[in-house]
């Protein structure tokens, strides 16, 4: 039931953790569980108890807790991320992948819930799908505009699937040639084939933090300088890499050292003023 996918996506939700996705469910489930509702201890789950967990890690794109049922003693554990992960973990079902698929396809992310059957910690069953909407901000598409008038070149690099990623990018009023990150690392393609897949492409999708620095190496090799945003503790090697590293908004101390811009509002529309302040200040110079 809604019940059940919001108690054990709540279980398996990092506590205290600001991040997005991490706070939506648990303003979710604490909005609509009764149990949730009236506990006195807001740290518990009542008739629950979490002994163990595994925050997200985004190589195995899920998070994982194990949890004790206080009347009978059971041990169980809930498993709580990427849609295609999830999906991998319960050994496949076809219903859930047309599910991710239609939702991609409206720009909504799914993410996937599954815990352990009973009696046995390592065979997982799905328990169902959350959706998120993860809309581009509003000044996006007029900022990648602004860019492209410009002569910079605006590459979309996203964690999400490749459907939801040609979707956002085409609101954006970009191209959909989105590629897959896999691309970047495929031992099969020469380095000259890879490096010409990544000046062509408008975005990645499905990329783990050390795409992103092998994007900006490659780019750099062919010449051209690359601006790079990012928000993260991952995004530190990329943001130094890259020729101008910007760290956005409410971005970790981590991604702020290693930046050369800190924007201070939210949104991108401040690099596009950074352009404009640069370019007049050569001009004078020259």
């Amino acid at each position: 039931t809604k019940n059940d996918i919001l108690l054990y996506s709540y279980l398996s939700a990092e506590p205290g953790a600001n991040d997005p996705i991490e706070s939506a469910v648990r303003f979710a489930a604490e909005t609509d569980l009764e149990i949730l509702k009236s506990r006195p201890n807001k740290h518990e789950v009542p008739g629950y108890k979490v002994t163990g967990f595994v925050p997200f890690n985004p190589n195995t794109k899920m998070s994982n807790a194990t949890v004790v049922i206080n009347e009978t003693n059971e041990v169980f554990r809930v498993a709580k991320g990427a849609p295609q992960v999830i999906i991998k973990l319960v050994g496949g079902n076809d219903d859930a992948v047309h599910a991710v698929n239609t939702l991609a396809g409206r720009g909504l992310r799914a993410l996937g819930i599954a815990r352990t059957i009973p009696g046995d910690l390592e065979t997982y069953e799905l328990v169902g799908m959350i959706t998120l909407l993860d809309p581009p901000r509003p000044d996006s598409a007029e900022t990648i505009r602004r860019c492209n008038a410009y002569g910079v070149e605006v590459k979309m690099i996203t964690g999400d699937q490749l459907i939801i990623a040609k979707e956002v990018a085409h609101r954006l009023g970009m191209s959909r040639v989105i590629l897959d990150a896999g691309h970047l690392v495929d031992p099969d393609k020469s380095e000259e084939e890879v490096t010409q897949h990544c000046e062509r492409a408008d975005g990645f999708a499905q990329v783990i933090p050390e795409h992103k620095y092998r994007v900006v190496e490659l780019l750099q090799k062919r010449g051209l300088l690359v601006g790079m945003t990012g928000d993260g503790v991952n995004d530190a090697p990329a943001l130094k890499k890259a020729n101008v590293g910007i760290a956005v908004h409410g971005c970790t101390d981590a991604a702020r050292s290693a930046a050369d811009i800190v924007l201070l509002a939210p949104g991108l529309s401040t690099i596009v003023d950074g352009i404009t302040t640069s370019r007049a200040i050569f001009q004078r110079m020259r």
